[in-house]
């Protein structure tokens, strides 16, 4: 979602320019200029911020996320974590946005010569961007290649387990192998990291003049919105009942020491331990997945995982054939723990993109790979025995695991129109625009859902009513947005949100989500 008209006006306006008529550039100039006092003065006329829905800290952190661009490349952190893709990009998203704007700042590398290094071809082929998470020493060889992890329910995931063994600082899990924050290793330092990362306008990346870095209140906004994205709760997966029956056997085996033993690692779903409700990380064998493309172009070092910054030679055996003298990589092989809620509908999964479904992902855990692995390791000495589970546990998994992510992208959807309907109802015709972008959201969350019950890997389609009653709801939203009076807008709103809890409804019980006020934000 770009910059609202209104927003867009005021914030020209209180830059001393002249509304934007629809000159997008204009907009991000201008909401670039501004300060962070300017940002919670402006956010303190927003809808959503008179009528109690978000804060203004949260607004004008939302407000440098998506738009702040630090006077460097025209990047912002919603380049690469869109709110209307779940906040990340996949190959998918990047191909229709290149056919649409290719000039988007997401592809400058493609269009600056200065920047030409920035990113590799990896970026439109597999989805992965650049990271030097193990320092700028050698831009043409010390590189790794990741995907970009979603920034759904940070609140609930970043505070690390020592019992991992792993250093401190970093005082928080960022990144996937939790230390891809630079300084005290924190989520409010995280974008200090970014800015140097990807936004520069040349790759000596000088501060001052690169870039400028971002002041101590944009910092602390940044990480204010960030924790009040997602969900603010975890579930008890024992009082979770589902209504498919092969769902619920999935629930079961998910959490059967004898069968998928997930919750162990992803206790209730989340990403934190089962034993200390903490995050952790671990040597899966991911980084050697099939299909994980570590360096297509042929000329950098592998991932390594966590630790091991700022060296010149490589410290560990990546590809496991323990030769000493063919070290390959930076860290010690561990990556972090993500939610498994937030990722079912974010493929493809794991930091290279390595797998198309979570089924796919499943079945990784009985392979040799991870199997082989020091995780694995630690799970035979706790039970005795390594993981097995067959075609039927896999499948069922995949089920519970689509009811529980289609649970929170409705309960999402129906925070969204709630908010509508709330602004409908306080504010009619006064700032639609808000009312809008909350409506177009709410559909891509309900859009979420119906990919989720009808995919390919499932041998019957997940709940078919409650997909019926979906179908209805965006019908109605679409009505909404195409309403001449804001009493007809509240009308198809009320029935859409009727149409989405009759389908949520559906799933179970107990599936009950605390929502961050984030999530109105765009």
């Amino acid at each position: 979602m770009g910059l609202t008209p209104a927003l867009a006006t005021a914030f020209l306006t209180a830059c001393g320019e002249p509304a934007p008529g629809g000159d997008a550039e204009a907009v991000e100039r201008a909401s670039s200029a501004l300060t962070a006092q300017d940002r919670l003065n402006l956010c303190a006329q927003d809808p959503r911020v008179i009528a109690g829905l978000v804060s203004a800290q949260v607004c004008a952190g939302a407000d440098i996320f998506f738009r702040e661009t630090f006077e460097g490349n025209g990047r912002s952190c919603g380049t690469c974590h869109p709110v209307a893709n779940n906040f990340t990009i996949d190959v998918p998203f990047i191909n229709a946005l290149d056919a649409s704007n290719p000039d988007d700042p997401l592809f400058v590398a493609d269009n600056d010569a200065d920047l030409a290094g920035l990113e590799t071809p990896s970026l439109r082929a597999f989805g992965l961007i650049l990271e030097n998470v193990d320092g700028f020493e050698d831009l043409d060889k010390k590189f790794s290649l990741r995907s970009v992890p979603h920034t759904l329910s940070l609140a609930l995931t970043i505070t690390p387990d020592p019992a991992d063994g792993s250093s401190n600082p970093p005082v928080h899990r960022t990144g996937w192998s939790g230390d891809g924050a630079p300084g005290d290793g924190s989520l409010r330092s995280f974008l200090t990291g970014a800015i140097k990362q990807h936004y520069p306008t040349d790759l000596a990346r000088d501060p001052g003049v690169a870039f400028r870095l971002p002041t101590s209140q944009e910092l602390d906004l940044v990480d204010s919105f960030q924790r009040s994205l997602g969900r603010l709760n975890e579930l008890n997966l024992q009082q979770v009942n589902l209504a498919d029956p092969d769902a619920n056997d999935g629930r079961l085996a998910f959490m059967d020491p004898a069968r998928g033993r997930c919750n162990v690692c992803h206790f209730n779903g989340g990403a934190n331990h089962q034993t200390s409700g903490l995050n952790r990380n671990f040597d899966t064998g991911t980084r050697l997945a099939p299909l994980s493309p570590f360096d297509p172009e042929g000329d950098g070092v592998f991932d390594g995982g966590f630790g091991d910054q700022n060296l010149t030679t490589p410290t560990f055996d990546v590809l496991g054939d323990l030769d000493p003298a063919t070290l390959t990589g930076f860290g010690n092989g561990e990556f972090n723990t993500p939610p498994v809620i937030e990722a079912i509908d974010n493929p493809p999964f794991f930091h290279t993109n390595a797998f198309g479904s979570v089924e796919a992902a499943i079945a990784f855990y009985t392979g040799p790979q991870f199997l082989a692995s020091p995780a694995s390791d630690e799970l035979i000495a706790q039970f005795g025995t390594p993981i097995t589970f067959g075609f039927n546990d896999i499948n069922n998994m995949g089920r519970f695991l689509r009811v529980l992510s289609a649970a929170f992208n409705l309960d999402i959807a129906k925070q969204r129109l709630q908010a509508a309907h709330t602004l409908v109802n306080q504010f009619h015709d006064t700032r639609a625009d808000v009312q809008y972008g909350l409506l177009n959201l709410a559909r891509v969350e309900i859009d979420d859902v119906l990919e989720l019950f009808s995919a390919p890997e499932l041998a019957t389609p997940l709940h078919p009513v409650a997909a019926t009653r979906l179908q209805e709801a965006k019908s109605e939203i679409a009505a909404g947005l195409a309403a001449t009076s804001w009493s007809q807008r509240q009308s198809r709103i009320s029935t859409a949100l009727s149409r989405v809890q009759n389908a949520r409804d559906q799933f179970g019980s107990n599936i009950n989500f605390q929502l961050g006020q984030g999530n109105l934000m765009y």
